[in-house]
C-alpha cells in the first residue's frame, strides 16, 4: 500500500520549543528569585527550568533525526540515494 505522504511533511514540533521557551523562563525566573532572595523559589525554578529546557532540547533533537530518517527513506525509495 503505497503512503500518500511522507512522514517529513508534519513541520509543527510544538512540544519541544515550548519546553525550551518554559526553561529559558523558568531560568529567568530563577535569576529573578535569587536575586530577592528566596532560595525556595530559586532551587524549584533553576530545577524546572533544567528539566524544561533538557526534554525540549531532546524532544528538538529526536524530531529532527525523525525528519532526517524519513527523508533518506523517501529518498532511497524513489531511487536517489
Amino acid at each position: 500500500m503505497p503512503v500518500t505522504s511522507p512522514a517529513y511533511d508534519d513541520t509543527h514540533n510544538l512540544p519541544g520549543p515550548i519546553l525550551a521557551a518554559a526553561g529559558i523562563v523558568a531560568i529567568a525566573l530563577t535569576l529573578t528569585t535569587a536575586g530577592y532572595g528566596a532560595l525556595t523559589w530559586s532551587a524549584l525554578c533553576g530545577l524546572a527550568g533544567t528539566v524544561c529546557l533538557r526534554f525540549g532540547i531532546g524532544l528538538m533533537i529526536i524530531e529532527h533525526r525523525r525528519v532526517k530518517a524519513a527523508m533518506r527513506h523517501d529518498s532511497a525509495r524513489q531511487g536517489r540515494v
